[in-house]
């Protein structure tokens, strides 16, 4: 039974695979209709039940649209970004010691996406709230701390869904040592949130991401524009300065059709004798 079992996963994934592999390479164009489920099962495809599991696969993939009672469609594809965070990172860093003229060339998101800057379209909004519990006791303050909230939505003009979906909390307090960090007019900001700490004296040190998937809100649903049953991934991510002290703290929401997290993690050697 398992091998039964096992055998029929792999020709779903098999055909499914191939139907990903004619979309990404341009055979199948946005719009064209896959063939009816009948048509595949008369053809030697599998059963109605591969098939299907097929189809529903690619569509989880963000690659097609069932459409019910005309059949299933290829999307128009969307850009796939990797996040590499290690360089990620190291790269915002450095670059954050860069004059303003090197900085405002190229940003984070054009690197990772391949893009020009007016190719993209940046979205931000500023508001001051007081902490949660939550968010209180990451930044080990009372509850109800001021806190500068940013929320950003970074899009390709040639796209109508997100890139990302960013959620970021400072102390207002740290932010306001410089009063245009609270101007969500400066947006984007050349040389990203690590400059932007520089301008109040703070150097990240360290930075952690924490990874989870979770099923999208109706709302993040729409803004991605998920097929049904995709998922969406958060990027918990916390920057420390040196002295240990969080500076900010940010919730990305990705979606998961479209978005890959690639670490590299050296490791050490072992002892020669």
């Amino acid at each position: 039974m398992k091998k039964r079992r096992a055998a029929v996963a792999s020709k779903w994934r098999q055909l499914a695979d191939e139907f990903a592999e004619q979309i990404r390479s341009g055979k199948l164009r946005e719009g064209d209709a896959l063939p009816q489920i009948r048509e595949l099962t008369a053809a030697g495809a599998g059963s109605t039940t591969t098939v299907q599991a097929a189809y529903r696969a690619l569509e989880t993939e963000g690659l097609v649209r069932t459409v019910r009672g005309r059949g299933t469609y290829v999307r128009r594809q969307r850009r796939r970004v990797v996040r590499q965070s290690q360089a990620r990172y190291q790269w915002e860093k450095d670059r954050a010691l860069l004059p303003e003229a090197d900085r405002i060339a190229t940003g984070v998101t054009e690197r990772e996406t391949g893009l020009d800057t007016p190719q993209l379209e940046f979205h931000a909004e500023y508001d001051v709230r007081d902490a949660t519990p939550e968010i209180a006791d990451l930044f080990d303050v009372p509850a109800g701390t001021k806190m500068l909230h940013r929320h950003y939505r970074t899009s390709s003009r040639d796209e109508t869904a997100p890139i990302s979906l960013i959620h970021s909390w400072m102390l207002y307090s740290v932010a306001a040592r410089n009063p245009a960090l609270l101007d969500s007019g400066k947006e984007p900001w050349p040389g990203g949130t690590v400059h932007q700490l520089s301008t109040v004296g703070i150097e990240v040190g360290e930075i952690t991401d924490t990874l989870s998937a979770r099923p999208p809100t109706s709302r993040e649903r729409d803004l991605l524009d998920l097929a049904p049953g995709t998922a969406i991934l958060v990027l918990r991510k916390a920057s420390y300065s040196v002295d240990g002290s969080l500076a900010e703290y940010s919730e990305v929401i990705l979606p998961g059709d479209r978005s890959e997290a690639m670490y590299r993690i050296p490791l050490e050697r072992w002892p020669t004798s």
